[in-house]
């Protein structure tokens, strides 16, 4: 059985580009001190923050987690990231972005342009086959704004994971004026969302060539519900035009000896995230790869590099 080591990058990567639900650490923002009467309900803040919204149709994504785990050499500590504009076209099936996902040494660029998408290795896209694009297209549909367009399609809808949220005041953001919410979250619910994503790598063969699961299954899922120790998250929504600007978590968690097994030998660990929205409502500039390739040359190069992936784990 192919090394679960990698799956808890993929949970919280998945937790990352999701932020808007789950909260960030504000220590170095700018002038983001909490008022002391907040006199907000914290639920229509999120609830408005995934809904129907304009002001949501472009913006940047910028989002890092830091992993510090325990039990799993050459795993000690890493981090996985997402970056990149976005754009939503009135109708279109997809929103336009161009974002590079990456964890360790391993990352892709994902453009959608125009109607079409493309996976990127260095300066080459390869057009998405029909059936992949249709994949993100229908996961996409869920989302009420250009932003949660843009994440559902991965399976990333911390909406649906947030729980105890409680108002902790409003600042400035970067010169806005914003709220701020802090919550708990539902790993369940994260971890099912997570398996979109998974779904998604493996269509383009991208889940053997980096040596990730192809899910992450019952008794894993089991596993690590139980083996949360403390999930703190936090996140900042704009006063005016209800706009996530910025959100974040810490996770820990201890696996029980018996059950280390299941989760390929990780003893315990803490994840750290944090996402920035940025450039909201800026015009944003998306093209499509300057040189196209055929997929089925991505297709052997993955082949390749999956095939080393093997032999490194036998």
């Amino acid at each position: 059985m192919r090394s679960l080591r990698p799956l808890a990058v993929w949970i919280a990567c998945s937790a990352l580009v999701a932020l808007p639900a789950c909260g960030g650490d504000a220590e170095d923002s700018d002038q983001a001190a909490a008022a002391a009467t907040p006199g907000f309900d914290p639920d229509l803040v999120v609830e408005q923050a995934a809904g129907p919204n304009v002001a949501a149709r472009t913006g940047r994504i910028d989002g890092r987690v830091t992993f510090t785990l325990e039990g799993v050499p050459g795993y000690e500590e890493f981090s996985a990231g997402v970056s990149g504009p976005f754009r939503f076209r009135k109708d279109a099936s997809l929103p336009d972005y161009d974002v590079e996902i990456g964890a360790r040494d391993y990352g892709v660029r994902l453009t959608s342009v125009g109607g079409r998408s493309f996976v990127s290795l260095g300066t080459t896209g390869y057009p998405l086959p029909p059936a992949v694009r249709r994949r993100l297209a229908r996961s996409a549909a869920k989302g009420r704004n250009g932003l949660t367009r843009t994440l559902e399609q991965f399976g990333i809808a911390p909406w649906r994971w947030e729980t105890d949220r409680v108002a902790a005041g409003t600042g400035r953001l970067d010169g806005v004026a914003v709220r701020h919410v802090t919550t708990g979250a539902n790993v369940v619910r994260i971890l099912r969302d997570a398996n979109t994503l998974l779904g998604f790598m493996r269509s383009l063969g991208l889940t053997r060539a980096v040596g990730l699961p192809d899910e992450i299954g019952p008794a894993a899922r089991r596993v690590i519900v139980g083996s949360v120790t403390s999930f703190a998250g936090e996140s900042w929504v704009g006063v005016q035009d209800k706009v996530l600007r910025r959100s974040g978590f810490r996770m820990t968690f201890v696996v029980p000896r018996d059950k280390q097994a299941a989760v390929g030998a990780i003893t315990r660990g803490t994840v750290v995230g944090r996402v920035d929205v940025t450039q909201v409502g800026r015009r944003q500039r998306i093209a499509a790869p300057a040189t196209i390739g055929p997929f089925a040359d991505f297709a052997v190069g993955l082949d390749a590099l999956g095939d080393a992936q093997d032999a490194r784990s036998r």
